[in-house]
């Protein structure tokens, strides 16, 4: 994980390896923070919830890629404020919150931590970007090209009411431009999957229909 040698021998007298299946909730908002979590294997979804319970997708963990939000908040000693939930089957390092400033006088570590945050900082801008400028027909396939891209895996096992949920959008409107991405060849839907076609050329909301389906 690390060059350094001393930093290595303190990152592996400490970690906890943790072996997930897909779809286990890692994180809920409001959780203490007690470990951060680096992915070695498989990735992890973060979604940001409401008071009210509403879910919206932020983005993916992937291997090498840690949780920023969990290194800012342990950090500052709050709460988690976002949900972290297992994408792809997941091998996990996790490290003792306590350790993020202890290890700060390491420059390979402080690099680790400021890199990550901004990357996280980056994909945060571009879902704000999505979310306030773009129609939800391109959400919903920006949305499922993300969840394959994770995944490595073109057929998704999500219903659509899970899809409306991390999108916080109505699942009957969801339901509806499923069905207008299948006639236009994006996706095929099964019970209880969606097969996506990443390799066939999108077409925007004002074509083949999709703008009725709002």
């Amino acid at each position: 994980m690390f060059t350094d040698p001393k930093l290595q021998r303190e990152f592996e007298s400490v970690v906890v390896r943790r072996s997930l299946p897909a779809g286990t909730e890692l994180m809920r908002t409001g959780d203490t923070i007690t470990h951060i979590p680096i992915v070695q294997k498989g990735s992890l979804r973060i979604l940001a919830q409401d008071a009210e319970g509403r879910e919206r997708f932020l983005y993916h963990i992937m291997p090498g890629e840690s949780c920023a939000m969990s290194l800012t908040c342990s950090g500052s000693k709050r709460t988690s404020s976002v949900m972290a939930t297992v994408e792809e089957d997941a091998e996990l390092l996790m490290v003792p919150a306590r350790y993020m400033e202890e290890w700060m006088v390491y420059p390979e570590w402080r690099r680790f931590v400021n890199d990550t945050q901004a990357q996280r900082f980056g994909e945060l801008l571009e879902t704000i970007e999505v979310v306030a400028f773009q129609k939800l027909d391109e959400q919903l396939w920006n949305y499922l090209v993300k969840r394959v891209q994770a995944t490595g895996n073109h057929v998704l096992k999500v219903t659509h009411q899970d899809i409306a949920q991390e999108l916080n959008s109505p699942r009957e409107v969801i339901t509806r431009l499923l069905h207008q991405l299948q006639q236009v060849g994006r996706v095929t839907i099964s019970r209880g999957s969606i097969e996506v076609h990443v390799s066939a050329d999108w077409k925007p909301a004002s074509e083949k229909g999709l703008k009725n389906a709002l």
